[in-house]
């Protein structure tokens, strides 16, 4: 599993000219689920996404609070193409991305846990399988590459 973190000031995702979710201070997640992954490898996600220390304190030092700890939102949005392979040629293989229904079903649970551990309102997120537009605003910029498997 792969997520692509982005400490955000604000983000959106919309789909065929309307807004389907938008956040301000906290974290756009790009997910990438494989056909290697497991529930494991969500719930090690979800710990890492919820606990990761990407925002400061009060006295503004570096790496000391967690989306948790500052009450962030997050928007996240389903990505196969994270799990792209482009080793050969230029055109990108993506073979070992998990297939639709049981990617949704992965993808579903991760939100699930997600909002278990930060709140309902907390978590919002694209439409899986869709053509989306997302727009954000990359705050440092931060952004962490997560993957379940390194």
């Amino acid at each position: 599993m792969r997520v692509v973190i982005q400490r955000v000031s604000q983000a959106s995702v919309v789909v065929e000219n309307k807004l389907i979710s938008s956040i301000k201070t906290g974290y756009m997640l790009l997910v990438g689920i494989s056909t290697e992954d497991t529930i494991a490898d969500i719930e090690k996600s979800v710990r890492k996404v919820s606990g990761l220390r990407l925002f400061p304190d009060d006295s503004n030092a570096q790496w000391k609070r967690s989306i948790k700890d500052i009450g962030g939102e997050v928007l996240s949005i389903s990505q196969f193409t994270l799990i792209a392979r482009t080793k050969k040629g230029t055109r990108p293989d993506f073979h070992e991305a998990q297939k639709g229904h049981l990617a949704l079903e992965m993808y579903d649970r991760f939100l699930d846990l997600l909002r278990q551990e930060l709140g309902e309102k907390q978590v919002q997120d694209g439409e899986f399988g869709a053509m989306m537009s997302c727009s954000l605003t990359n705050e440092g910029p931060v952004t962490i590459i997560y993957d379940t498997k390194e």
